[in-house]
């Protein structure tokens, strides 16, 4: 587990600037299939739900840092009908990829939708009678 959270925090470094959809694709998602498919006879339904909540906060966090100017996250958040006050957040900081805020701009169906390999899927396809 330790080897597997090096592994995907070398691959998605907070300080980089890369567009996430390229990162997602060419690099995240061959580790994640193979490390998925290898560990999903030993590992259980929790523990591949707890990775996938901890990536998506990873790519969350890179997301932010790549915006840079908290100006794109006001504009994400208007796209998705934010009511309310905009919110004073620091785009580099670990803590504000866990704000309400952070997940409506960038939803788990945002993450489906431009690709990300969820674990649990995969978990479900080697175990279908737990479903």
């Amino acid at each position: 587990m330790k080897k597997f959270k090096e592994k995907v925090k070398e691959i998605t470094k907070r300080n980089q600037t890369v567009n996430i959809e390229t990162l997602i694709k060419e690099e995240l998602n061959s580790y994640l299939r193979g490390w998925g498919n290898y560990f999903g006879h030993f590992y259980g339904k929790v523990t591949f739900t707890r990775f996938d909540e901890w990536i998506r906060r990873r790519l969350r966090a890179v997301q932010l840092r790549s915006w840079r100017k908290i100006r794109k996250l006001y504009r994400a958040l208007r796209k998705r009908g934010w009511k309310g006050d905009l919110p004073r957040l620091r785009m580099c900081k670990w803590r504000s990829s866990l704000s309400t805020p952070v997940h409506t701009a960038l939803p788990n169906e945002w993450f489906e939708e431009i690709g990300l390999v969820s674990l649990v899927k995969l978990y479900n396809d080697h175990h279908p009678q737990r479903g």
